[in-house]
């Protein structure tokens, strides 16, 4: 009878190691399908540019030649520069790219019908739990609305938006208070002022607020952040939310919130 039990228990344990195994496997499995899905994103990318070159204006022939200064255009080296239309022929969804230095974060954003798709598939479509990064469907693709909001999962192997844990630390946030956001259209910076674990049912990704109601906002969620800044958006501001899961509690979320400090228009430089 012993007999018969320890050899159920030694089968029993090896199903379970079995299944562990198994388990392991598969998320490593994801976790390499997404890093090589995105790594091959990378050639559509490009960092270090020098500044865009002076534009002088253009005269005719009839005309006598004016001597006028160059029309300076602004600086936009620190922004990676993104293949748009290659990227659009593998997901015609994309919106943006959002980079942030010395982190992790460096991927394309799109925006689907709904919230739930990009959950559970990469760029290209394929079925991965690492996802994308997406910006809320109720969004304005062009980041114009008061409010936009990008979504991403916290994978433990820091990739995604994982790398949004170290905010909780302030030394943390004062080296990386900014991230980069390149559009179609527009060169943005964003000065993040406010970082917090939050619920399902706070106000963090409130998207319909009137004047007053935005403002008592803006106070609200400067109030319980994890960093103290210096930086404060005024109501006019366009703020741009990060989110993610977090595991303080069941249906925890940490959100970082900022606002666009700087934008530049890509149709000056045709």
């Amino acid at each position: 009878m012993k007999k018969k039990i320890r050899l159920l228990l030694i089968v029993l344990f090896a199903v379970l190691f079995l299944f562990s195994a198994w388990q392991l496997w598969g998320i490593l499995r994801n976790y390499q399908e997404s890093q090589t899905s995105y790594d091959a994103l990378e050639q559509y990318v490009s960092f270090g540019n020098t500044a865009a070159p002076e534009v002088s204006p253009e005269s005719t022939d009839d005309a006598e030649p004016v001597e006028t200064e160059p029309m300076e255009l602004p600086d936009i080296s620190a922004w990676p520069q993104v293949d748009f239309d290659e990227l659009a022929k593998i997901n015609p969804e994309i919106v943006g790219w959002i980079y942030i230095e010395g982190t992790d974060i460096n991927y394309p954003v799109v925006q689907g019908t709904d919230n739930d798709y990009y959950l559970k598939h990469l760029f290209d479509g394929t079925y991965n739990s690492s996802g994308c990064i997406f910006l809320d469907y109720r969004c304005a693709a062009d980041f114009s609305d008061r409010h936009s909001i990008i979504y991403g999962h916290h994978m433990n192997n820091k990739t995604m938006f994982g790398g949004l844990m170290s905010y909780k630390d302030q030394a943390f946030y004062e080296e990386h208070s900014t991230a980069l956001l390149v559009t179609p259209t527009a060169y943005y910076r964003i000065q993040f002022f406010s970082g917090y674990v939050s619920d399902n049912w706070s106000n963090a990704w409130d998207l319909a607020l009137d004047d007053t109601d935005h403002a008592a906002w803006l106070s609200e969620i400067q109030a319980k952040s994890c960093f103290e800044t210096e930086y404060v958006p005024v109501p006019e501001d366009r703020i741009v939310t990060l989110s993610t899961c977090t595991y303080e509690f069941d249906s925890a979320k940490f959100v970082l919130h900022g606002y666009i400090s700087e934008a530049i228009d890509k149709a000056i430089f045709e």
